[in-house]
């Protein structure tokens, strides 16, 4: 059996990974590069409980166990650490008033309130997206996956057309036994290709700085800081490997 997996991103990547473990040959087909996405922009964020008591409970707890063993298996300097995470209040304040904290900071600017702390070293964690996914995607070929870059234009159906025997890309025609998609955002193009929901993307920010930002980051590199503003949307700041700071912000759930 050969699979045939539509996106080099990280679920792409993690998918050829562990069937390439299993001993079943794959073959992911990226238009751009991997993690050219949302897959090596996103904050890298891990939380053990955070969906305790949703249908996704033992998802993610089964999840944060595997990013810990596969810091040990696959080898590669991609940015894991357990971190602790804190939520707080920044806007404008007086500039000769500081404002009530739960926790105390010595890196955090005197603008920023801490209300909680919403996990621990040994519950929450991190990777950088981008280094995670690339790899991923490098043990998955030395176990014997390929990664071709191409546009997948469609699917190949087999006689009746109730099976598909491969993929079209770039007018060539890849065989495989199982084709899967993990196009992200892009996987509404195989809503013309099979009878699939409509899958969309979130608007979203997430530039990656070079620089300290003002006290806020003296030392961000080392923890982990979700602030929600005073408004509806929510900015987090990630500190990636020195001196790098990662800012995501969700403005609203429109496509």
């Amino acid at each position: 059996m050969r699979v045939l997996i539509c996106g080099g991103g990280v679920i792409g990547a993690s998918i050829a990974y562990f069937l390439s473990c299993r001993g079943v040959p794959s073959i992911v087909v990226e238009r751009t590069g991997l993690a050219c996405a949302a897959s090596g922009k996103s904050g890298g964020f891990l939380a053990l409980d955070w969906c305790d008591g949703t249908p996704l409970e033992s998802l993610a707890r089964r999840s944060f166990a595997l990013h810990a063993g596969l810091s040990e298996d696959i080898g590669g300097d991609w940015g894991y650490r357990r971190l602790p995470t804190y939520a707080g209040f920044a806007g404008a304040q007086e500039s000769d008033r500081r404002p009530h904290r739960a926790y105390d900071l010595v890196w955090l600017s005197d603008r920023v309130s801490l209300g909680q702390r919403l996990g621990s070293a040994q519950t929450t964690a991190q990777v950088h997206p981008g280094r995670f996914t690339e790899a991923m995607m490098r043990a998955a070929q030395a176990r014997g996956a390929e990664l071709r870059l191409g546009c997948v234009r469609g699917l190949v159906r087999a006689g009746s057309g109730a099976s598909v025997k491969g993929i079209e890309v770039d007018g060539e025609i890849i065989e495989g036994d199982v084709v899967v998609i993990a196009m992200g955002p892009w996987s509404i193009l195989a809503a013309g290709w099979l009878p699939l929901p409509a899958v969309f993307g979130l608007k979203g920010h997430n530039p990656v700085k070079s620089m300290a930002i003002s006290r806020l980051v003296t030392e961000v590199s080392q923890s982990l800081f979700t602030i929600r503003s005073r408004c509806p949307s929510a900015l987090a700041a990630t500190g990636r490997p020195a001196p790098c700071i990662s800012l995501s912000h969700q403005g609203c759930g429109a496509p």
